[in-house]
């Protein structure tokens, strides 16, 4: 079996130059590397940045039912019904019958998703402080509140 050959660095340098000058490209590489270091502190036990966010609103909002929960995160309808499946499935959620509308299932943390949540609030936390450390030379609040101003252009 012949040697393998060594990795060659005479590639062509590419040109980011005009996508690293934009905001949008900006903030998408900022995005996959907070979503990077959110996956490094969770781990491998499978809660994605999704199901996280679905557990923390349902744990605030105790009795939110799907569509209402669906518009909070702004996920489509269609794309929440797997999540709470799995979610249900796990021990996370329980999906109980409102009082007010049969039609609609109330969402409530199991103890088993309470504990899930909370142990991920402080892996959570974690990485919430090594982004602010990176963020040092700005106030992260600054930094938050000009991100809420782009992501409300939306609305």
């Amino acid at each position: 079996m012949a040697d393998a050959e060594p990795e060659r660095n005479d590639a062509p340098k590419i040109d980011m130059s005009y996508l690293e000058g934009t905001i949008g490209y900006a903030i998408r590489r900022a995005q996959l590397a907070v979503f990077a270091d959110i996956y490094r502190s969770f781990g491998k036990d499978g809660l994605t940045v999704v199901k996280f966010s679905v557990l923390a609103v349902i744990a605030d909002n105790p009795g939110i039912n799907q569509a209402m929960l669906a518009e909070a995160l702004d996920v489509e309808r269609p794309r929440m019904v797997p999540l709470l499946n799995d979610l249900e499935k796990s021990g996370f959620v329980s999906r109980e019958a409102n009082l007010h509308d049969r039609r609609n299932k109330s969402l409530k943390l199991t103890d088993a998703g309470r504990l899930m949540l909370d142990e991920h609030k402080r892996r959570f936390s974690d990485h919430e402080a090594r982004l602010s450390a990176w963020l040092a030379e700005s106030r992260p609040e600054d930094v938050l509140s000009l991100l809420w101003k782009v992501a409300r252009l939306r609305a």
